[in-house]
């Protein structure tokens, strides 16, 4: 190379600065290697029948865990890769081919030239729940103004949208305007990558966690109480994939989940 790599000193051997460019190419090489060898062995397991879905933790508690164990009745010998997200993260995931299809809400603005279908599934609306001790379930006045006296107490996101996957929309920054308004209104902000997790804040703290409705019994099994629903925020559930579904396997899912779901 014409050049040193390294000086020798009485402590031991140090980089040059060519030697730090030097390792930084070599593991960019050993990232783009192992990649490349993890791809490969993605698409030798997805000839043999691996099914790659992604969720969202509500759907996979009321539905998806059901449809899937049909599945594995049906293809006892396939493998399956489960990603759990919100429909952004999973939107994007989509698009690069990583899963084959997912189950989530319905995502308003997507660009037009995305090759993707979706399949409407059921509407929900949206609750919000508290634990079974908080102060706003024995307020006579909470119903007067529900969204002011929610206000005044910490607000948790399960699995929030960020920025880096507002790629698939037509108009990213409004869709960052809309997500920072939102938050503007609670004192504190308690963003969440995990419903269990969500779970153990909302039992600890004086917290309000918005999620669908569609859970209002699954988390009274769980000791939270439904605080209010706002039936003016509907959103449409479905499954996406691919314009071009090819797959057997994830045809079989699908017709699973929307039978299982003509009653929810």
């Amino acid at each position: 190379m014409g050049v040193s790599l390294l000086i020798r000193r009485s402590k031991g051997v140090e980089l040059t600065e060519y030697g730090q460019v030097f390792l930084r190419y070599v593991e960019e090489q050993q990232e783009k290697h192992l990649d490349l060898m993890h791809k490969i062995q993605d698409m030798h397991q997805r000839e043999h029948g691996k099914l790659k879905i992604g969720v969202g933790e509500a759907w996979w508690e009321l539905f998806v865990r059901h449809g899937i164990t049909k599945y594995q009745e049906a293809y006892p010998h396939s493998s399956l890769y489960i990603e759990f997200g919100n429909n952004l993260s999973l939107m994007q995931h989509l698009i690069q081919g990583d899963i084959d299809l997912f189950i989530g809400h319905e995502i308003g603005g997507l660009k037009d030239l995305m090759p993707v279908v979706f399949r409407p599934l059921f509407q929900d609306q949206e609750s919000f729940f508290v634990h079974r001790d908080h102060p706003l379930l024995n307020d006579k006045m909470f119903l007067e103004s529900p969204s002011e006296a929610m206000s005044a107490y910490p607000l948790i996101r399960v699995t929030p949208g960020h920025s880096r996957y507002s790629s698939v929309l037509n108009n990213a920054f409004e869709y960052d305007q809309t997500f920072n308004q939102s938050n503007e209104t609670a004192p504190v902000v308690y963003e969440v990558g995990s419903l269990l997790a969500s779970l153990d804040l909302l039992e600890t703290t004086n917290a309000i966690m918005p999620y669908s409705d569609k859970m209002n019994g699954w988390m009274e099994k769980n000791g939270v109480k439904c605080l209010h629903t706002d039936t003016s925020k509907i959103g449409n559930v479905g499954i996406y994939h691919k314009r071009q579904l090819d797959n057997d396997k994830a045809q079989f899912l699908i017709n699973e989940i929307l039978t299982m779901t003509t009653e929810i």
